[in-house]
């Protein structure tokens, strides 16, 4: 096949299967960061009010967690899919950026910006377009596998040293953020200095060999294969921690209070202590109840020293406990007494 066909049949525009797929990724990758980002930055005011419109941190991870499954199940589609245009239509890949590929980058930019003359047959938008699938690619690759690791870090730690579970944790949201700015600064860039005009030319219709017929059957049994094999392993994967959390019945356990005497503590140091304590983001800065149902503890007539404290060291379902080390005797009595100061 000549060079001037092999051009033709790599220059058809996108498919309508393929347009889809880049609406599924950009679905996938923007609802990721509108999830993923308030969760990083959880310290921040509009990053909390991000969460409360998510209802609550617990379903922002949930979401996010349905939205990286979407990822994955595009990630090996289109995995699939590059095999069948290479095996079955015989269609060429478009090769990833090179050396050449920059130097018309650098050429094409000054040329946009009326520095420099264009080459003859320079594409505006082709090196862009490669090196932003280069980047999607590698960033997929390396968001999936620290993803998979902070969903199953039990699992993980088993196999890799302990260390390896925070520094996925880095790598993973440090590396969501850079893609992020990356996309947004990259397609501002092709929108204002790469973007150039369509001819008005009838679309190359890509010619596909009858051999192909003949060729599809065998891969699509292969590929379904391979879709199912990577579906089964990746629910084990996502279902094989077992640890206290699901394995050992909660059970509710006698608090001992020893040299504790609710009448010692100050309502003003109680009112301090409060503003400093993660306990406000959920029952509200003056304790008078959560924007999400979260009960309110002031001048409370059901709530006595001895629940109050049981509660906080043992928690709930919805409330985590809370340790001496954390939430000192001390601070409890000065708490108590504010809550109950009228």
């Amino acid at each position: 096949m000549s060079d001037q066909a092999t051009g033709a049949r790599t220059a058809a525009r996108r498919s309508p299967a393929q347009r889809f797929e880049w609406l599924v990724l950009f679905l996938a990758i923007g609802g990721l960061a509108l999830t993923g980002l308030p969760q990083k930055f959880a310290d921040q005011g509009w990053a909390i009010t991000a969460i409360d419109l998510l209802g609550g941190i617990e379903s922002a991870r949930i979401i996010h967690r349905v939205l990286a499954l979407l990822l994955l199940a595009e990630t090996v589609y289109h995995v699939l899919a590059l095999f069948y245009r290479r095996a079955v239509l015989g269609l060429r890949q478009a090769r990833l950026p090179g050396l050449r590929d920059v130097r018309l980058a650098v050429q094409g930019l000054f040329a946009n910006l009326g520095l420099a003359r264009r080459a003859a047959g320079q594409s505006r938008t082709q090196v862009a377009r490669r090196t932003e699938y280069l980047v999607l690619a590698v960033s997929v690759v390396i968001l999936g596998v620290t993803g998979l690791v902070l969903w199953n870090p039990v699992l993980v730690a088993r196999v890799l040293p302990g260390e390896a579970i925070p520094t996925a944790q880095s790598i993973h949201s440090d590396h969501a953020l850079l893609l992020v700015a990356f996309l947004a600064i990259w397609r501002l860039a092709m929108a204002l200095l790469w973007r150039e005009r369509r001819p008005a030319q009838a679309q190359v219709q890509v010619q596909v060999q009858v051999q192909a017929a003949s060729r599809r059957g065998p891969f699509l049994i292969i590929a379904g294969v391979v879709a199912l094999l990577a579906v089964i392993g990746l629910v084990w994967l996502l279902n094989a921690e077992r640890t206290a959390i699901n394995t050992v019945p909660k059970r509710v356990a006698a608090i001992y209070m020893p040299q504790v005497h609710p009448e010692a503590g100050d309502a003003q140091v109680g009112a301090a202590l409060w503003a400093t304590l993660r306990c406000a983001f959920c029952h509200g800065p003056n304790a008078d109840g959560g924007a999400n149902g979260q009960p309110a503890l002031r001048n409370s007539p059901r709530l006595t020293f001895e629940s109050f404290y049981q509660r906080v060291r043992v928690g709930t379902e919805a409330m985590p406990a809370f340790s001496p080390e954390e939430l000192p005797n001390g601070y409890l009595i000065h708490l108590w007494a504010w809550l109950t100061a009228s």
